[in-house]
């Protein structure tokens, strides 16, 4: 069986239009077992709820959770999963905290970067080039 994938507005769709495909596309899911998509699609829902939507972090971290917690398979999901609970609990910039835990899993500590903001990850040592 191949599976198939769920683009970033199916998700934008039920978390934050609610309107008529709304219905079609919680179907979609419930009915589904052979879903996937990637972690783009998961950093492109934060980055539209975020910019589009002006939801704050916590409902956004809920929406990406329920997301992380279903049967839809997804590339990386222990990662997105560590980097959703310190987006929840910091500060911290989506792109970044999934660029950092990356990092941490292939134990890369070396970050080249002017970004001060990377100083809370405390495996990461920060150096400006």
């Amino acid at each position: 069986m191949g599976y198939k994938f769920i683009d970033t507005n199916v998700f934008i769709e039920i978390f934050a239009r609610k309107g008529i495909n709304s219905e079609k596309s919680i179907k979609l899911l419930k009915e589904n077992r052979d879903l996937m998509t990637t972690s783009l699609v998961i950093s492109e829902i934060e980055w539209v709820l975020r910019s589009a939507y002006l939801l704050d972090r916590q409902v956004i971290s809920k929406y990406i959770g329920s997301v992380l917690s279903s049967d839809i398979i997804i590339e990386n999901k222990k990662t997105l999963i560590n980097t959703l609970n310190f987006y929840g609990a910091n500060l911290a910039d989506w792109a970044d905290c999934l660029n950092m835990f990356g990092l941490k899993e292939k134990n890369i500590s070396t970050v080249y970067s002017y970004d001060r903001g990377l100083n809370i990850y405390k495996w990461i040592k920060r150096r400006e080039p």
